[in-house]
């Protein structure tokens, strides 16, 4: 059961939450209700489709799905035919319609089926479409639960209205990455910064988490971490020639920030670096597997003209990556061990370091509440 740990008479602090809550499928078919039904899914950026006829094969939604520019509209439509049930289309690319490989029936950007080939009359069969949202240029799939007001509110914060403007960037390529744990262990490892110091000696070497900063909403957080200037004592080779790429570009001036890290419950991230944009969506997939799909976006200038920059922005950044997997692969362990002992532990937050940490179980447990 999660519950609330009384304090005092005056506040209430939230429990750190059990080991059962990461490991029973129970608990993850209960957070489908609670948690996923709720929110709006993140599908893409428009500049994934930015022109008309562009299209993006959503890897969120297992291709079944794709996100098309319909003059200037973006629709979300099926990517199975309606006849033999085919997948059609892959990737991304342009077309002037969306035609099945098997027998070319033919449908418009819209979904609107134009034509059946050796059919005497058109079937009225159109491809599936959902209802989605943009905010800020960035495009959720509606669900009948959603609250989108509360996606809002934390997407419009006042002082991020300057970091969601893409302008003059452009996406440059997508990965996913595949993991054994469950969901909550990355996001809480996402959302800590006790660990850079001891885990991260390259990424502490771009930024300074001493003097972090944190800003929470009500489901989302921001950290914003200043650049490091004078190189640390400890860091990597991978990132030294990033830190080296990012002096080059700013030349005599200062990086106006290390890293700023926007996490919006339960699985949305966007991290702002110095001439890159990451935006990331976790998708959970059972109690112990989750899979992240990770779009990078740079200024259409470094695209065109400075791919060494992207390569060691890239490489730096999959380094991180691999270390996160590390210390989430051994939470999970740790806690699955426990679970099966039937023992329970749970150590103290650190703050500031953890208040993130904290703030995600305290949102956690308000959404499960209900339901347990």
């Amino acid at each position: 059961m999660l519950t609330l740990k009384s304090v005092d008479s005056q506040a209430k602090i939230f429990s750190q939450l059990p080991v059962h809550s990461y490991i029973d499928p129970h608990i993850f078919e209960i957070e489908k209700k609670a948690i996923f039904d709720k929110y709006p899914k993140y599908l893409g950026h428009r500049l994934m489709a930015p022109q008309h006829g562009n299209y993006q094969v959503l890897d969120a939604l297992n291709q079944s799905a794709i996100l098309v520019n319909d003059h200037g509209k973006i629709n979300l439509l099926s990517n199975i035919c309606r006849h033999r049930q085919a997948l059609m289309l892959e990737n991304n690319g342009s077309a002037s319609n969306i035609v099945c490989p098997l027998h070319r029936w033919t449908y418009g950007l819209n979904g609107e089926l134009k034509g059946a080939p050796y059919f005497k009359e058109t079937p009225c069969l159109n491809l599936e479409s959902f209802p989605v949202e943009e905010i800020h240029d960035l495009i959720f799939k509606q669900t009948h639960k959603q609250t989108s007001l509360n996606i809002k509110d934390a997407m419009e914060f006042k002082q991020l209205n300057h970091l969601l403007n893409f302008e003059s960037y452009k996406l440059h390529s997508i990965k996913i990455d595949h993991y054994n744990f469950n969901w909550k262990t990355f996001i809480e490892v996402y959302l800590e910064d006790y660990h850079v110091w001891a885990f991260h000696p390259g990424l502490n070497n771009i930024v300074n988490c001493d003097d972090l900063t944190w800003e929470f909403k009500s489901f989302s957080s921001i950290q914003k971490v200043p650049f490091r200037e004078k190189n640390h004592s400890v860091s990597s080779p991978i990132y030294d020639l990033w830190k080296s790429k990012i002096n080059e570009q700013s030349g005599d001036s200062k990086p106006a920030f290390g890293a700023i890290w926007l996490t919006i419950y339960p699985f949305f991230m966007i991290e702002w670096y110095p001439n890159v944009i990451v935006v990331s969506h976790l998708i959970p997939d059972e109690a112990d597997r989750c899979r992240n799909i990770i779009e990078f976006y740079y200024p259409e200038e470094t695209i065109l003209f400075d791919q060494d920059y992207i390569a060691a922005q890239q490489a730096a950044y999959n380094e991180t990556a691999l270390e996160d997997k590390v210390i989430c692969e051994k939470m999970h362990e740790g806690r699955r061990l426990l679970f099966k002992n039937k023992q329970e532990d749970m150590g103290p937050y650190h703050e500031p370091l953890e208040n993130g940490l904290k703030h995600f179980h305290q949102w956690y447990q308000t959404e499960m509440s209900s339901y347990l």
